[in-house]
C-alpha cells in the first residue's frame, strides 16, 4: 500500500509528533509512506496575528498542486483547528469529480476547525471546509465520542473506525528535561509530581486545576508545562507568578513551565509523574486529548474530567470525575498519589492497559481502516 500522509510537517504543535509516530508505525507494518504538508501554523509571530485569508488560500492551493495523487493508493489527511491542510481538499474537488483519484481518509483531530470560524472569520470558506470534510472517503476517529458527535453530518455508508491516539514519545527516547523543566520536577523526597502538558486551550481549565490543588490533602507538586500558559489571554487566568518557581497552594505547590516540550522533555515529565491530571471542559471543537496517551502508554495513572473521549481512554487506569468539581478531583488525586490500596490497584490496571497506546497498535488499527476504505472504493468503481 502506498500512502501519502498529508499534514503539518514542522516542529511545533501536537500534530507533527503524532504524524511522526503514525508514519513510523505504518512503515513498520510494510506500508510505503510519503509525507507532505505545511511548514508552519498560519500565524505571524512578529505581528501576533493570523495570516490574511488570501495567503492561506495561496499556500493551500500550492500544496494541492504539489501532490501527485496518481502515485498513491490512499491519502491520510490531518489537520486540527489551525492547519491550512483543512483547505487542501477544496482544491482537489474539481479534479476528483473527473477522475478516479485515491480515496482520502481524514483523521478527525477536531470536530469543528476554528481557523476560518473564529480566528480569520470567513463564512464562505468555512462552509467550503465543512463541506469538504463531509465528502471525504473515510474517517479515523480517536474515540467513540467523535464518531457519535459527527453522526448525521456525513453519509452513513462512508467507512470509518476507531483508533485511539498513541503516545508521541518515540520508542527508545531518553528522558532529558531542559533546565526549567528539570528544576520543576526536582521535588523534595516523598513529594509526588502531578502533571499536565500541552498548549493552553479553551477546553483546559487552569482555574479548576488550582482549585483542586487547594483542596488536596496529600502534599504534591503540580507541574503545568507547555506553550502559552504564561499568556493570560490564552490560559484564561494569570499564571505569571508560577513561572518563576513553585508556589505553595494549599498543602502542595504549583509551577508553570512555558514552552514547547520535545520528546525527551515529555519522556522526562511523564516518567517523573505519579499521575497525570486533565481538568478539561466541553468545547465545540474538542474531540479528545492526545497528551493523555503519553501517560497511559507509560502506565502512569490519570485523573480526568468526563469530557469528550477521556473516560473511554482512561478506563480503569485512573479516575474520571464530573467537570467543574474540584472537590471530587482532589479526592481522586489524593487516592492515587497517596500510596494506599487504590493507588496500587490503579497502577496495576494502568500497567495492563499501556499496550493499547503504542504507535504500533495505533498504526495497525489505522491500516485496517485504510484497507476497509480501499475495499469500499474498489466496489464503488466496479
Amino acid at each position: 500500500m502506498r500512502v501519502l500522509v498529508l499534514g503539518p510537517d514542522h516542529s511545533d504543535g501536537s500534530l507533527p509528533p503524532y504524524l511522526d509516530v503514525l508514519t513510523a508505525g505504518l512503515r513498520h507494518h510494510g506500508v510505503t509512506v510519503d509525507r507532505h504538508g505545511s511548514s508552519q501554523i498560519p500565524y505571524d509571530q512578529t505581528r501576533h496575528r493570523f495570516w490574511p485569508l488570501e495567503r492561506m488560500l495561496t499556500e493551500a492551493r500550492a500544496h494541492a498542486d504539489q501532490v501527485d495523487l496518481d502515485s498513491y493508493d490512499l491519502v491520510s489527511l490531518h489537520f486540527g483547528n489551525l492547519e491550512i491542510e483543512q483547505l487542501v481538499p477544496a482544491f482537489w474537488a474539481d479534479r476528483r469529480v473527473d477522475r478516479p483519484d485515491p480515496p482520502v481518509v481524514y483523521h478527525v483531530h477536531t470536530l469543528a476547525p476554528t481557523l476560518l470560524h473564529e480566528h480569520v472569520p470567513d463564512r464562505r470558506w468555512n462552509s467550503v471546509v465543512q463541506e469538504a470534510i463531509r465528502t471525504l472517503d473515510g474517517y479515523v476517529f480517536f474515540g467513540q465520542y467523535a464518531r457519535h458527535q459527527l453522526a448525521g453530518t456525513m453519509p452513513d455508508d462512508v467507512p470509518g473506525g476507531i483508533a485511539w491516539l498513541p503516545t508521541t514519545i518515540p520508542v527508545g527516547t531518553s528522558p532529558n528535561a531542559r533546565p526549567a523543566l528539570a528544576a520543576a520536577l526536582d521535588t523534595p523526597p516523598g513529594i509526588p509530581v502531578i502533571s499536565l502538558y500541552g498548549y493552553a486551550a479553551p477546553w483546559k481549565d487552569a482555574s479548576l486545576l488550582r482549585s483542586v490543588l487547594e483542596r488536596m490533602r496529600v502534599p504534591a507538586r503540580v507541574v503545568l508545562a507547555g506553550d502559552l500558559w504564561n499568556q493570560p489571554e490564552q490560559a484564561g487566568v494569570d499564571l505569571g507568578a508560577f513561572v518563576k518557581g513553585p508556589i505553595r497552594v494549599g498543602t502542595g505547590e504549583l509551577v508553570v513551565v512555558p514552552g514547547y516540550l520535545g520528546p525527551a522533555d515529555r519522556a522526562a515529565l511523564v516518567l517523573a509523574s505519579a499521575a497525570g491530571v486533565f481538568p478539561y471542559r466541553s468545547h465545540p471543537s474538542f474531540q479528545g486529548s492526545g497528551a493523555i496517551a503519553d501517560y497511559l502508554a507509560h502506565a502512569v495513572p490519570v485523573v480526568a474530567t468526563d469530557v469528550a473521549n477521556l473516560a473511554e481512554l482512561v478506563g480503569d487506569a485512573g479516575r474520571i470525575v464530573p467537570t467543574g468539581d474540584p472537590e471530587l478531583m482532589a479526592t481522586a488525586l489524593d487516592s492515587i498519589v497517596g500510596h494506599g490500596v487504590v493507588s496500587v490497584n490503579v497502577a496495576r490496571c494502568a500497567n495492563a492497559r499501556a499496550e493499547q497506546f503504542t504507535g504500533a497498535t495505533h498504526a495497525a488499527r489505522c491500516l485496517a481502516i485504510y484497507q476497509h476504505v480501499l475495499d469500499a472504493d474498489r466496489r464503488r468503481k466496479v
